[in-house]
């Protein structure tokens, strides 16, 4: 994996789902990160489309994703194909939530 790819993903483990109280990279929230040139084009999901911390979790991504000295900008894609599952989360975040 490129190294650009595992910093941002390194970031993006900062970024906590307040429900489940785990980062969205070990949840399986994150879909795809592309890096082309400066500007990074992420797809995540959520656990459900009605999830309460969805806005400030979105926010937090682009923020976080923004700080890297390498990245000018950040667009989030929201997608809810594939539907997320409990078996998308790492197997520190099953054991975790007891799953």
């Amino acid at each position: 994996m490129d190294d650009k790819i595992m910093i941002i993903k390194n970031h993006l483990s900062e970024v906590i789902d307040p429900d489940m109280e785990l980062d969205i990279i070990n949840l399986g929230l994150i879909y795809d990160i592309e890096l082309n040139q400066d500007i990074c084009n992420i797809k995540m999901t959520m656990p459900t489309r009605s999830c309460q911390f969805g806005e400030s979790i979105t926010q937090n991504v682009i923020k976080a994703v923004e700080k890297i000295d390498f990245v000018s900008k950040c667009n989030l894609e929201m997608v809810w194909t594939p539907v997320w599952t409990k078996e998308r989360m790492s197997k520190i975040a099953r054991m975790t939530l007891g799953v």
